[in-house]
């Protein structure tokens, strides 16, 4: 049976992704999609965290990490009510969707393909997700070590951020950006049924995933949405900041 305190958390997430949900031409504003250019416009995008489009994300997502954290996660009481859904195929398919390699694999592939293809659509999309990934690996790899935090079935001390929840919301903003809202509000249920799935093993609280996907679509969106006002350049033995003002 549903319970409000199910489903409140997976409106959150659906909100995390939808906030920052805007219009415009699909095209990236850094059409070189070389792979030798990859590691330039990595260094380039990392400035642009605190963007606009990601204003709403970090404070609610922020806000809701945190009271989760300080009044929920000690009940964990999500969790016990997820596994009375009984639909364990479901939450392994959540768990499968949020692995590293199936996300990478799917950007690696449409990179190439696009390549192949000679499709700029298809090889912007797969770079920027492929981007989304790498950064999400290093950020969620590095807070784990960081905050140290015990999962919630005492495996190990790796449970804040949830890295499935990151994996699968980071490319949320690529997907709506190239592909439309129909399937941007479909990647993003996808996310928030990796989310749940997490909680429901007793991998993560909740207050894990919400970080996940907070984190997820910032770095998302200061991928695809990044103006270049602000370029980073790296050289032997040189680094070189360059500021453009409109």
């Amino acid at each position: 049976m549903l319970s409000g305190r199910t489903l409140l958390p997976a409106f959150l997430l659906v909100f995390l992704a939808l906030a920052p949900v805007r219009g415009g031409d699909w095209q990236s504003p850094d059409p070189d999609v070389s792979l030798g250019h990859f590691p330039t416009k990595l260094v380039d995008d990392l400035p642009h965290l605190f963007i606009p489009e990601n204003i709403a994300p970090l404070a609610i997502g922020g806000l809701a990490t945190s009271v989760d954290w300080a009044t929920l996660d000690g009940q964990n009481s999500l969790a016990s009510d997820l596994q009375n859904w009984k639909t364990q195929p479901l939450w392994n398919f959540g768990n499968f969707y949020g692995e590293g390699w199936v996300e990478g694999s799917a950007a690696l592939g449409s990179w190439g393909i696009g390549a192949l293809t000679d499709n700029l659509k298809v090889q912007e999309f797969g770079r920027d997700a492929a981007e989304s990934l790498v950064d999400a690996t290093v950020t969620v790899t590095v807070l784990k070590y960081a905050v140290g935090r015990e999962r919630p079935d005492g495996s190990n001390n790796f449970s804040f951020p949830s890295g499935h929840t990151i994996t699968a919301f980071c490319i949320v903003p690529a997907v709506f950006k190239y592909w439309g809202v129909q399937a941007g509000v479909e990647t993003c249920a996808l996310g928030t049924l990796t989310a749940l799935a997490r909680v429901e093993g007793y991998h993560h609280y909740l207050s894990d995933t919400i970080a996940g996907a907070t984190l997820g679509i910032l770095i998302g969106n200061a991928v695809v949405y990044a103006p270049k006002d602000v370029k980073v350049t790296l050289g032997p033995g040189e680094i070189g900041l360059q500021l453009a003002f409109n």
